[in-house]
């Protein structure tokens, strides 16, 4: 449970808030608002996003690192990746608002299955050549990846389970970019 816990508290750790600490921009009330790396980007440019995207996917590598380094079981490690995605977010110390969580997610999918990576990125880039979007095309990686690690890796769907929460988080983007399309 301590293990858990202390996954929710580094999860809690923006790294838009902290580059917004530095550079006195609230990133919170600038652009879109969201505390992730595509904001950060908009509104300081590529080094921001990349400083925060890093940051955070570190976040989610971390904890299946620490996890397996403890030989911990995979389901603790899976809820692990749940702890860490929420509190990336929904951070308790700003009123549950927090980044997107793709960054988080990223990382720890990295970590928990490398090799399972290259599904994600299949899913992603055919996912592309369909529908041009990022956005959408990012759901189409996690879709796929979620879909092979919930059948072929012990404690798999636990992990999925982070990945819907990432989902959730971005359905309005995802609606925004389905609506045009539908409409054309």
């Amino acid at each position: 449970m301590f293990y858990i816990l202390l996954s929710y508290l580094l999860g809690t750790i923006l790294f838009a808030v902290v580059l917004g600490k530095v550079t006195g921009i609230d990133l919170q009330h600038a652009n879109s608002g969201n505390l992730g790396a595509r904001n950060a980007g908009r509104t300081l440019g590529k080094w921001a996003f990349t400083f925060v995207a890093v940051g955070d996917g570190l976040k989610g590598l971390l904890v299946v690192v620490v996890g397996r380094m403890l030989e911990l079981p995979e389901l603790t490690i899976a809820l692990a990746v749940i702890a860490v995605v929420l509190g990336h977010l929904y951070p308790f110390w700003n009123r549950g608002k927090g980044g997107k969580g793709v960054a988080t997610v990223i990382g720890a999918m990295v970590a928990f299955s490398p090799l399972l990576i290259f599904v994600f990125l299949a899913g992603f880039l055919l996912s592309l050549l369909v529908t041009k979007s990022t956005t959408l095309s990012m759901t189409g990686g996690f879709i796929l990846y979620g879909l092979i690690m919930s059948v072929y890796i012990e404690a798999g769907f636990i992990v999925t389970i982070a990945l819907v929460l990432v989902i959730w988080k971005q359905r309005h983007s995802i609606v925004e970019r389905v609506k045009p399309n539908v409409l054309e």
